[in-house]
């Protein structure tokens, strides 16, 4: 949403085709209401890209879903029976597909291979414009799985966020109506997921609503101080007016759900659990060609200094939120035969890295698939600062791999995380806490090793997939029989449903959007004063201790 908002506002150059004038507003919001008029007096037969020809699904299949959803799963069974393998039809709304690159596209990968494999028909809606291109090669995927990519843009140059934004189109309406879907799943709460849940609303389709992203959090890093308080209740309101519509409301761990109540949104909030491929993340794969290149080119280390250092690794997209400068503390308080590994890449690189010592730090750039599950074996430990995770998918992918984690303390880490057992936790911006942690970290890898690998296995893609299968299957259940409204009636709600989202818009944009901070990450000889003065604090605390040692 923040996003999005900002390029409303800015008036730099666009640095993408698929980048919108602000003058696209004015335009788009015209076009869209009167297309969305006409089309719901002549909704479109027109077929989709392929073939997705399905009969609808019968109340009767709903009625004989009875399995209770219980928001308190059990880390070992997913508490859900299945009996019942007739397809629906779901469609997906997510604005980040592949091959954009986050915790929450492997969530989506893993899941919709799995819903294919029970028949469902899928479609998905994204701003992905590349996305078709993960179904090469799995023809059972090209058989159930279909795509509307819709223009959008990748923000690089305009905010220090890489995800793309879907815009709000009229073809969102054209697909929904074409697809026929039993269920709507939407994933996160941008302006155009928003229209998505009011089209869907006024078609009184049943909407399944994740949240994966803790923006209240966000906004006080892309926001300007002073507005963040304001900024953030005017946030809550518009999640709060658009989760509503939902027949069920998910988010991927007990700690946001508890929080996402919290702020309004109506109970329960359930925890959709989160898995991993415990075959592709496995400390088998631990390799030495990869741990020596996990180093980089400008160090002249040795093969046997490679093996005797001490290995962290750090995954993550690299942006602001992500709180990578306290990683370079961290450096500063341990030893020296230590070093460190960041995997992901983001416009808040070029900033990052002078804060880093180079031959103590290796920036590697984005890597997936195999090579990524090869540096998490490889490493020997997983070091991770940020604390704005609802999740961190990150953090099961190195566990699987036999790798333990230390990371800053938060509550998402409740759901699978023991400290001591699986890794150490440090009080978050505490850096007295952070050292202490590494180093007990450091004394007894071994025994930590094992115990991260037998947690992760408890945690399976094919347990998430189920527990969704029948998330929808009682969203269509709880929203009752359906039948096709009339004309009449579909056009009073979308100028109902319609007409809240644009209050909801114009509140964004006249009372948020004009607080975001727009501009490119900083230059590398500009860098935080408050940071470096942090830096120098412990330099001098640390040449204190050299001379009472002397």
């Amino acid at each position: 949403m923040l996003s999005s908002f900002a390029t409303a506002t800015s008036s730099s150059s666009s640095s993408s085709p698929y980048e919108s004038s602000p003058a696209w507003w004015k335009f788009n919001f015209i076009t869209t209401s009167c297309a969305t008029l006409a089309t719901s007096f002549l909704p479109s037969t027109a077929p989709l890209a392929q073939n997705t020809s399905l009969s609808g699904t019968s109340s009767a299949v709903v009625e004989n879903r009875t399995n209770h959803i219980d928001r308190y799963y059990q880390s070992f069974s997913n508490g859900f029976n299945h009996d019942n393998d007739d397809s629906l039809r779901i469609l997906l709304f997510a604005e980040s597909f592949p091959s954009f690159t986050s915790g929450i596209t492997r969530r989506f990968k893993e899941i919709i291979r799995r819903l294919a494999k029970r028949k469902h028909y899928i479609h998905v809606i994204t701003g992905c414009k590349n996305a078709s291109l993960w179904l090469e090669g799995h023809d059972y995927l090209q058989e159930y799985v279909t795509f509307s990519i819709l223009p959008s843009t990748d923000f690089t140059n305009k905010i220090d966020c890489a995800c793309p934004f879907l815009f709000p189109n009229t073809a969102i309406y054209f697909s929904i109506r074409r697809f026929s879907p039993n269920v709507i799943h939407i994933v996160e709460q941008t302006p155009a997921a928003m229209l998505c849940g009011a089209f869907a609303k006024s078609l009184n389709i049943p909407i399944v609503w994740s949240s994966h992203t803790n923006i209240d959090f966000y906004l006080s890093t892309y926001i300007r101080s002073y507005a963040v308080k304001m900024t953030r209740s005017i946030y809550q309101y518009i999640r709060l007016k658009h989760l509503i519509y939902s027949s069920i409301n998910l988010t991927v761990s007990q700690d946001f759900a508890d929080y996402m109540e919290h702020t309004g949104i109506p109970r329960p909030v359930l925890v959709w659990k989160t898995g991993v491929d415990s075959e592709l993340f496995n400390p088998r794969r631990r390799s030495s060609v990869m741990r020596y290149r996990m180093f980089g080119t400008l160090n002249n280390f040795t093969h046997e200094q490679m093996d005797s250092i001490t290995l962290f690794l750090c995954v993550g997209r690299i942006s602001p939120e992500k709180n990578f400068e306290f990683l370079s503390l961290i450096l500063d308080r341990i030893p020296s035969e230590t070093f460190l590994c960041i995997i992901g890449d983001g416009p808040y690189r070029h900033t990052l890295e002078p804060l880093f010592p180079t031959d103590r730090v290796y920036f590697f750039g984005y890597l997936g698939g195999e090579e990524l599950a090869n540096a998490y074996a490889s490493a020997d430990y997983f070091i991770y600062a940020s604390v704005s995770e609802t999740f961190g998918q990150v953090y099961l992918e190195a566990m699987a791999s036999g790798t333990p984690v230390i990371a800053a303390e938060g509550g998402q880490l409740k759901e699978f995380f023991i400290n001591s057992e699986h890794g150490y936790l440090w009080e978050p911006e505490n850096i007295e806490s952070a050292e202490r942690a590494v180093r007990l970290a450091m004394k007894n890898r071994d025994h930590l090793s094992v115990q991260t690998r037998q947690q992760a296995l408890k945690h399976s893609w094919d347990s998430a997939a189920d527990q969704l299968n029948n998330v929808y299957y009682d969203a269509i259940k709880k929203n009752g029989k359906h039948s096709e409204p009339n004309s009449l009636i579909v056009l009073f709600r979308i100028f109902y449903y319609g007409f809240h989202w644009l209050v909801c818009i114009l509140l964004a944009l006249f009372l948020m959007a004009p607080f975001v901070k727009v501009s490119s990450p900083l230059p590398a000889a500009t860098q935080n004063t408050s940071f470096t003065r942090k830096k120098q604090q412990i330099h001098s605390t640390k040449n204190c201790f050299h001379l009472d040692d002397t």
